[in-house]
Protein backbone atom coordinates (compact mmCIF):
# COMPACT_ATOMS: atom_id res chain seq x y z
CA UNK A 1 0.00 0.00 0.00
CA UNK A 2 1.59 3.58 -0.78
CA UNK A 3 1.84 5.98 1.71
CA UNK A 4 0.83 9.60 1.54
CA UNK A 5 3.96 11.90 1.41
CA UNK A 6 2.92 15.11 2.32
CA UNK A 7 6.44 16.35 1.14
CA UNK A 8 6.26 15.28 -2.35
CA UNK A 9 2.54 17.45 -2.50
CA UNK A 10 4.47 20.26 -0.96
CA UNK A 11 7.52 20.32 -4.15
CA UNK A 12 4.33 19.49 -6.71
CA UNK A 13 2.81 22.61 -5.05
CA UNK A 14 6.10 25.03 -5.19
CA UNK A 15 6.29 24.58 -9.03
CA UNK A 16 2.55 26.93 -8.58
CA UNK A 17 3.64 30.42 -7.76
CA UNK A 18 0.24 32.11 -7.34
CA UNK A 19 -1.53 31.32 -4.12
CA UNK A 20 -4.69 31.11 -5.36
CA UNK A 21 -3.39 28.33 -7.90
CA UNK A 22 -1.92 26.80 -4.75
CA UNK A 23 -5.69 26.42 -3.60
CA UNK A 24 -6.74 24.92 -5.79
CA UNK A 25 -4.31 22.41 -6.89
CA UNK A 26 -4.41 21.53 -3.49
CA UNK A 27 -8.04 21.13 -3.43
CA UNK A 28 -8.34 18.65 -6.36
CA UNK A 29 -5.46 16.64 -4.94
CA UNK A 30 -7.44 16.19 -1.61
CA UNK A 31 -10.52 15.11 -3.74
CA UNK A 32 -8.91 12.83 -6.29
CA UNK A 33 -6.94 10.90 -3.81
CA UNK A 34 -5.02 8.44 -5.65
CA UNK A 35 -7.51 8.26 -8.35
CA UNK A 36 -6.72 9.97 -11.95
CA UNK A 37 -9.00 13.12 -10.93
CA UNK A 38 -12.28 13.36 -9.13
CA UNK A 39 -15.60 14.17 -10.78
CA UNK A 40 -17.16 17.18 -11.27
CA UNK A 41 -19.90 16.27 -9.07
CA UNK A 42 -17.62 16.50 -5.82
CA UNK A 43 -16.20 20.25 -6.16
CA UNK A 44 -18.07 22.10 -3.67
CA UNK A 45 -17.80 25.80 -4.75
CA UNK A 46 -18.35 27.19 -1.04
CA UNK A 47 -14.99 25.47 -0.07
CA UNK A 48 -13.33 27.36 -2.28
CA UNK A 49 -15.28 30.15 -2.69
CA UNK A 50 -12.20 33.05 -2.13
CA UNK A 51 -11.54 31.97 -5.57
CA UNK A 52 -14.96 31.29 -7.17
CA UNK A 53 -14.95 34.33 -9.71
CA UNK A 54 -11.49 32.70 -10.82
CA UNK A 55 -12.31 29.61 -12.04
CA UNK A 56 -13.15 28.25 -15.42
CA UNK A 57 -14.66 25.11 -17.30
CA UNK A 58 -12.36 23.99 -20.31
CA UNK A 59 -13.80 21.56 -23.10
CA UNK A 60 -12.87 20.48 -25.80
CA UNK A 61 -14.57 22.08 -29.61
CA UNK A 62 -14.69 20.68 -33.29
CA UNK A 63 -12.94 17.29 -33.21
CA UNK A 64 -11.13 17.86 -29.68
CA UNK A 65 -9.19 20.75 -32.17
CA UNK A 66 -10.22 23.86 -30.05
CA UNK A 67 -11.27 24.97 -27.02
CA UNK A 68 -13.86 26.81 -25.58
CA UNK A 69 -14.65 27.76 -22.03
CA UNK A 70 -17.28 26.34 -21.01
CA UNK A 71 -17.84 28.70 -18.03
CA UNK A 72 -15.82 31.64 -16.59
CA UNK A 73 -15.76 33.73 -13.75
CA UNK A 74 -16.12 37.64 -13.58
CA UNK A 75 -12.27 38.23 -12.85
CA UNK A 76 -11.19 36.12 -16.02
CA UNK A 77 -13.50 38.39 -17.98
CA UNK A 78 -11.94 41.35 -16.61
CA UNK A 79 -8.40 40.11 -16.65
CA UNK A 80 -9.05 39.06 -20.69
CA UNK A 81 -11.55 41.83 -20.99
CA UNK A 82 -14.08 39.85 -22.96
CA UNK A 83 -16.97 37.41 -22.66
CA UNK A 84 -15.85 34.41 -22.13
CA UNK A 85 -18.98 32.05 -21.53
CA UNK A 86 -18.90 29.81 -24.65
CA UNK A 87 -15.96 31.21 -26.55
CA UNK A 88 -12.54 30.27 -27.87
CA UNK A 89 -10.52 29.85 -25.19
CA UNK A 90 -7.25 30.11 -27.54
CA UNK A 91 -8.02 33.92 -28.48
CA UNK A 92 -5.19 36.09 -28.37
CA UNK A 93 -2.17 34.13 -28.56
CA UNK A 94 -0.04 33.55 -31.82
CA UNK A 95 -0.22 30.39 -33.66
CA UNK A 96 2.85 28.89 -31.92
CA UNK A 97 1.63 29.74 -28.13
CA UNK A 98 -1.26 28.51 -29.76
CA UNK A 99 -0.05 25.00 -30.76
CA UNK A 100 1.68 24.83 -27.31
CA UNK A 101 -1.26 25.42 -25.05
CA UNK A 102 -3.41 23.40 -27.05
CA UNK A 103 -1.37 20.68 -27.05
CA UNK A 104 0.00 20.99 -23.16
CA UNK A 105 -4.31 21.10 -22.65
CA UNK A 106 -5.20 18.23 -24.88
CA UNK A 107 -2.23 16.21 -22.55
CA UNK A 108 -4.22 17.27 -19.12
CA UNK A 109 -7.02 15.91 -21.21
CA UNK A 110 -6.34 12.56 -22.24
CA UNK A 111 -3.88 11.78 -19.66
CA UNK A 112 -5.87 13.38 -16.68
CA UNK A 113 -2.85 15.09 -15.45
CA UNK A 114 -2.88 19.11 -14.16
CA UNK A 115 -1.28 21.72 -16.55
CA UNK A 116 0.15 25.11 -15.29
CA UNK A 117 0.35 27.78 -18.38
CA UNK A 118 2.08 31.30 -17.28
CA UNK A 119 1.47 34.09 -19.38
CA UNK A 120 1.72 37.57 -19.45
CA UNK A 121 -0.88 40.00 -20.97
CA UNK A 122 0.93 43.07 -22.17
CA UNK A 123 -2.03 46.20 -22.75
CA UNK A 124 -2.00 49.21 -25.33
CA UNK A 125 -0.41 51.60 -23.14
CA UNK A 126 2.74 49.04 -22.13
CA UNK A 127 1.37 48.39 -18.57
CA UNK A 128 2.18 44.42 -18.56
CA UNK A 129 0.65 42.06 -15.63
CA UNK A 130 1.69 38.47 -15.48
CA UNK A 131 -0.88 35.69 -14.52
CA UNK A 132 -1.19 31.58 -13.76
CA UNK A 133 -3.23 29.46 -15.59
CA UNK A 134 -4.07 25.78 -13.62
CA UNK A 135 -6.05 23.38 -15.66
CA UNK A 136 -6.90 20.36 -13.44
CA UNK A 137 -9.03 17.26 -14.91
CA UNK A 138 -12.26 16.28 -13.83
CA UNK A 139 -15.13 13.59 -15.06
CA UNK A 140 -18.69 14.40 -15.49
CA UNK A 141 -20.68 11.71 -13.62
CA UNK A 142 -23.62 11.85 -15.96
CA UNK A 143 -22.02 11.92 -18.87
CA UNK A 144 -18.42 10.12 -18.30
CA UNK A 145 -16.82 13.10 -20.48
CA UNK A 146 -13.86 14.75 -19.68
CA UNK A 147 -13.70 18.66 -18.49
CA UNK A 148 -10.53 20.73 -17.86
CA UNK A 149 -11.64 22.53 -14.44
CA UNK A 150 -9.24 25.40 -13.42
CA UNK A 151 -8.70 28.95 -12.42
CA UNK A 152 -7.01 32.08 -13.93
CA UNK A 153 -4.76 34.15 -11.34
CA UNK A 154 -3.30 37.81 -11.81
CA UNK A 155 -0.19 38.42 -10.15
CA UNK A 156 -1.11 41.95 -9.36
CA UNK A 157 -4.53 43.04 -7.91
CA UNK A 158 -4.68 46.10 -10.57
CA UNK A 159 -5.25 44.32 -13.61
CA UNK A 160 -9.65 44.74 -13.17
CA UNK A 161 -8.71 48.61 -12.71
CA UNK A 162 -6.38 49.25 -15.78
CA UNK A 163 -8.93 51.59 -19.02
CA UNK A 164 -5.93 50.13 -20.94
CA UNK A 165 -7.19 47.89 -23.47
CA UNK A 166 -5.13 44.42 -23.54
CA UNK A 167 -3.31 44.32 -26.36
CA UNK A 168 -2.28 40.58 -26.67
CA UNK A 169 -1.05 38.03 -24.71
CA UNK A 170 2.65 36.34 -24.18
CA UNK A 171 3.34 32.96 -22.79
CA UNK A 172 5.82 32.47 -20.53
CA UNK A 173 5.69 28.49 -19.89
CA UNK A 174 3.74 25.89 -20.31
CA UNK A 175 4.08 22.41 -18.60
CA UNK A 176 2.52 19.42 -16.98
CA UNK A 177 2.11 18.38 -13.25
CA UNK A 178 2.93 14.42 -13.36
CA UNK A 179 0.77 12.31 -10.60
CA UNK A 180 0.39 8.92 -10.02
CA UNK A 181 -2.83 7.27 -9.93
CA UNK A 182 -4.93 4.32 -11.26
CA UNK A 183 -5.13 3.42 -14.81
CA UNK A 184 -7.34 6.02 -16.63
CA UNK A 185 -9.58 3.45 -18.23
CA UNK A 186 -10.22 2.30 -14.91
CA UNK A 187 -11.20 5.64 -13.55
CA UNK A 188 -13.50 5.86 -16.48
CA UNK A 189 -15.04 2.36 -15.54
CA UNK A 190 -15.29 3.37 -11.97
CA UNK A 191 -16.63 7.08 -12.14
CA UNK A 192 -18.90 7.67 -9.62
CA UNK A 193 -17.38 5.37 -7.01
CA UNK A 194 -15.55 6.81 -4.62
CA UNK A 195 -13.07 4.99 -1.78
CA UNK A 196 -9.34 6.37 -2.02
CA UNK A 197 -6.61 5.09 -0.39
CA UNK A 198 -3.68 7.56 0.36
CA UNK A 199 -1.69 9.25 -1.96
CA UNK A 200 1.65 10.81 -3.38
CA UNK A 201 2.64 13.13 -6.53
CA UNK A 202 5.10 12.69 -8.85
CA UNK A 203 7.22 15.92 -10.16
CA UNK A 204 6.42 16.86 -13.66
CA UNK A 205 8.72 18.36 -16.60
CA UNK A 206 8.37 20.78 -19.49
CA UNK A 207 6.44 20.09 -22.15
Amino acid sequence: MQVYDKTEIEKAGRQILHPGSRQLFRYWEGLRAERACPTREEINLRQIKAIVSNLVILETGHKGESWVFRLAGSRVGELLQRKLTGANALQGWDAFETKIISKSWAIAFDRLQPCLVRMRLVHRQGNVVGAEMIVLPVIDQTTGETQLFGGVFAFTERQAEMPDPLLRLELVSARMIWTEHQNADELLDQVGRFSPPPFRVIQGGLV
